[in-house]
C-alpha cells in the first residue's frame, strides 16, 4: 500500500557523503562525570543519578547498581534504580536479572510505606500494574483514577522524575493527564534559570589567562660601544689640544669662550636628546600601525592560522561607525599583525588551543576600536611631546656654540695653525662618532624601558578583561540544565505537533525522538558526558491507529527558535527498513527507507577530518551521546513497524503483557 498524503516534501537530512563538521568544540573538565571503582558508593550513586538526569540510563544503571552492591542501600537509591531500570525501555527488554532487581525494589518499598521515596517506588509499581488498562478497549476509570490519585500524593520532584523516565509506560488513558502535566512543566522550564543569557556560555572554552609580552631585549653590539668610546676619547683629546693652544694665546678670552661653549654644549646635548627621543617614540608608535612585521615563527602553523582567522573575524566585527569592513581591515593591518605576532610568540612554547585565546583577541579588537574613536590610536604618545621651552633652549645653545666655537678655534689657530687644523678635524669626527654611539645606546635603553611600561599597562588591561570574562562565564549552565532545556524543547514540539494534527494525547500509541547535530554547529560536553550542540535536527515519530506522523525540524538551542517544519505522513506498511549505519569514520546514521521515498539518513554522531585518535573519554562520550539521543527507543519502534506493519501495535501490547507477567512472577518468586 502506498504512503499516505504528504503535507510537505521531505528532504534528506544528510546524504551518504555528507560530512558533519563543527564550528567549535570544547570539553569541560569541571562538572564532569568522573568516578572510579575506588570512590565511595555515595559518589558512585550521585554520578549515576546525574547520568539519569541527562537521559543516559545505561550508565546510570551501572553506577547505581555498584553503589547499592557496596552497601549504599536506602529508599532513595532504590527509587532511582527503578527509574534507571525502566527509563526509555519496555518490560519485554528487561532481562530476568533486571526483573528480579525490580521485584526486590518493590518488596523493599512495601515494608516502608511511610518513606516518601518508598511511596514513589509504590507509584512506579502501580503504573506497571495498570498497564493492562492502558491497552484495554474499555479501561476501568476507577482503576485509572486510583493510580492518578496515588501519583498526585507524591512530592512534585518525584512526580517529575516519574513522568520524565516512565513515559513509555504512561500510554493510553494515562497520557491525557500525564502529558498535560508534562507540557505545562516544559512551558514553565523552557526559559527557566535565565536560559537565554546563559546557554551560550556552555559552548565557550575555558579561557587561558593573559601572559605578559616580553619586550625585545636590548641588543647593543660592539660597534656601538666602539663608536661611543672611540668618538668620546677622540673628542676629549682633540678638544683639550685646542683649549691648550687657545689658552696659551689668550687665557682670559679663551676662558670666557670655553665657559660659554661648555654650558651651551651641555644644554644642547640634553635638549637635543629630548627632541630626538620624542621623535624616536613617535616613530615607534607609528611603526605599530603601519609596519607589518614578518610572520612570527611558531611551533604549529595550525595555531598561527587559527590566530589569523580570529583576528580577521573580530577586527571585522568590531567596526567604528561609518567605516566599511574592508577599509577598517586595511587601516588596522599593521596593529593587527603586530598584536597577532605578539600572541603567537608568547603562547608558542606551550601550544594552546586558539579558541582559549579568543577572548583576548576579542578584547584587543574592541580596544583598538576604542582607541580609534577616542583618537588615541593615531595620536602621538604623551611622552613624545616636546615643550616649546626645550626647543627654544636647544636653538639658543646651538647658536651659542656656533658663535663661541669658531672664536675659540681662532685663538688656537693663531698660536698653532697646523695642530689646530688637525685637532679641529678630530673634534668633528669625534663629535659625530660620539653622538651616534651614545644615541644608539641611550635610545635602545629608553625603548626597552618604554616597552616595559607599555607591557605592564597592557597586561593590567588584559588581566582586567580576563577577570571580567571569567566572572561572566561563572554562570555557565550545568550539563543537567542543558539536558532539561533540550527535553523541554522536545516536549513542546510534541505538544505543537499534536495541536497541528488535532490528535488527542490518548490516541498516540507510541512516540519516539531522534536528535542530531546540524552541520556547522558548535558543540561542547563535560568530561564523560554527551555532546551538546548549538543547533539540533529533531525528528519526531508519532504513532496512531491511522499511521505514522513524522516531523523534522531544526532547533537553534541558543535562541530556542524552531526552523521550518517538514512533515511526512505514511501508513505502517510503508516502512520498508530502519537500521543504524556505522561508518568507518565513527559516524552513526539512522537509515529509514519508505516505499515511495528514497532512503533517508540522519547523522546521529560523527567526527571531523583531522581528529586525533579517540581516547577513553571520547569513547565514553560517544556512547553516552547515543544513549541520550533516543536512538535505542526509536530504533525499537521503527524496526518493529518495518517488520510487522500495523500489527506491531497488537504484538507490542502482547509482548508487554508477557513482560508484566514475568515481573509478577519475579515478585511472587
Amino acid at each position: 500500500m502506498s504512503a499516505g498524503p504528504q503535507e510537505k516534501t521531505f528532504t534528506n537530512v544528510a546524504d551518504g557523503n555528507a560530512w558533519v563538521g563543527f564550528q567549535a568544540q570544547e570539553v569541560h573538565i569541571e562538572g564532569g562525570y568522573h568516578v572510579s571503582d575506588d570512590d565511595p558508593p555515595e559518589r558512585q550513586f550521585e554520578v549515576g543519578l546525574r547520568y539519569l538526569e541527562i537521559s543516559a540510563p545505561p550508565e546510570a544503571r551501572e553506577l547505581i547498581r555498584k553503589a547499592i552492591a557496596r552497601g549504599y542501600q536506602n529508599s532513595r537509591a532504590y527509587f532511582y534504580l527503578s527509574l534507571a531500570l525502566l527509563s526509555g525501555r519496555t518490560l519485554q527488554s528487561l532481562t530476568d536479572q533486571e526483573l528480579a532487581q525490580l521485584a526486590h525494589v518493590r518488596r523493599w518499598a512495601a515494608q516502608r510505606s511511610e518513606d516518601p521515596w518508598a511511596r514513589g517506588i509504590n507509584v512506579v509499581g502501580s503504573l506497571l500494574d495498570s498497564l493492562p488498562q492502558t491497552t484495554a478497549e474499555t479501561p476501568d476509570p476507577a482503576a485509572i483514577g486510583a493510580v492518578v490519585k496515588e501519583f498526585e500524593s507524591l512530592n512534585p520532584p518525584l512526580q517529575e522524575s516519574i513522568l520524565n523516565h516512565l513515559e513509555v509506560f504512561l500510554a493510553g488513558p494515562h497520557q491525557d493527564w500525564t502529558w498535560q502535566k508534562t507540557f505545562a512543566t516544559a512551558r514553565r522550564d523552557k526559559t527557566a534559570n535565565d536560559r537565554v543569557e546563559r546557554v551560550w556560555k556552555f559552548f565557550q572554552p575555558k579561557p587561558i589567562p593573559p601572559r605578559p609580552v616580553p619586550p625585545h631585549p636590548i641588543r647593543t653590539d660592539a660597534a656601538d660601544y666602539l663608536r661611543t668610546l672611540g668618538g668620546s676619547a677622540l673628542l676629549l683629546v682633540t678638544g683639550l689640544a685646542v683649549v691648550q693652544h687657545a689658552w696659551a694665546h689668550s687665557w682670559l678670552r679663551s676662558a670666557g669662550y670655553l665657559m660659554v661653549a661648555l654650558g651651551a654644549a651641555v644644554v644642547a646635548v640634553r635638549a637635543g636628546f629630548t627632541i630626538r627621543l620624542a621623535r624616536h617614540r613617535r616613530q615607534a608608535a607609528r611603526q605599530r600601525l603601519t609596519f607589518t612585521p614578518r610572520r612570527a615563527p611558531t611551533q604549529s602553523d595550525r595555531f598561527a592560522s587559527a590566530m589569523d582567522s580570529l583576528f580577521d573575524r573580530y577586527f571585522g566585527r568590531y567596526l567604528p561607525p561609518d567605516i566599511a569592513r574592508e577599509t577598517w581591515l586595511a587601516e588596522t593591518a599593521g596593529i593587527r599583525q603586530t598584536l597577532r605576532n605578539e600572541l603567537v610568540e608568547v603562547y608558542r612554547e606551550q601550544p594552546v588551543d586558539a579558541k582559549r585565546v579568543a577572548w583576548l583577541v576579542r578584547f584587543l579588537a574592541s580596544d583598538v576600536k576604542r582607541q580609534w574613536l577616542s583618537g588615541e590610536l593615531t595620536a602621538d604618545p604623551e611622552d613624545s611631546r616636546v615643550p616649546s621651552s626645550t626647543r627654544t633652549a636647544f636653538g639658543i645653545s646651538v647658536f651659542a656654540l656656533v658663535v663661541t666655537g669658531p672664536l675659540l678655534l681662532w685663538q688656537a689657530l693663531v698660536e698653532a695653525p697646523f695642530t689646530t687644523v688637525i685637532a679641529t678635524a678630530g673634534i668633528v669626527a669625534g663629535t659625530r662618532l660620539a653622538i651616534q654611539g651614545w644615541l644608539a645606546i641611550l635610545l635602545k635603553g629608553h625603548r626597552y624601558r618604554d616597552d616595559l611600561d607599555r607591557v605592564r599597562r597592557d597586561y593590567e588591561d588584559r588581566r582586567a578583561a580576563y577577570d571580567r570574562w571569567v566572572r561572566k562565564l561563572e554562570s555557565k549552565p550545568t550539563d543537567a540544565e542543558m539536558a532539561h532545556w533540550l527535553d523541554c524543547d522536545r516536549k513542546i514540539l510534541v505538544e505543537d505537533t499534536l495541536r497541528h494534527y488535532r490528535v488527542a494525547a490518548q490516541d498516540v500509541i507510541a512516540h519516539a525522538f531522534i536528535e542530531a547535530p546540524v552541520p556547522g554547529c558548535k558543540r561542547a560536553r563535560v568530561s564523560k558526558g554527551p555532546w551538546r550542540y548549538s543547533r539540533y535536527k529533531l525528528l519526531l515519530f508519532l504513532l496512531t491507529k491511522d499511521g505514522v506522523r513524522q516531523v523534522t525540524v531544526t532547533l537553534d538551542f541558543e535562541t530556542m527558535e524552531l526552523g521550518d517544519q517538514q512533515r511526512l505522513t505514511y501508513q505502517y506498511n510503508s516502512v520498508v527498513a530502519a537500521h543504524v549505519v556505522d561508518a568507518r569514520s565513527g559516524e552513526k546514521k539512522l537509515s529509514l527507507t519508505l516505499t515511495n521515498n528514497p532512503r533517508d539518513e540522519l547523522t546521529i554522531t560523527g567526527e571531523w577530518p583531522g581528529m586525533p585518535e579517540l581516547g577513553d573519554d571520547d569513547r565514553i562520550a560517544s556512547q553516552v551521546s547515543l544513549d541520550a539521543s533516543g536512538l535505542e527507543r526509536t530504533l525499537h519502534v521503527l524496526e518493529g513497524i518495518a517488520a510487522e506493519g500495523k500489527e506491531w501495535i497488537t504484538h507490542e501490547n502482547r509482548r508487554e503483557r508477557a513482560g508484566l507477567r514475568r515481573l509478577v512472577a519475579a515478585m511472587e518468586g
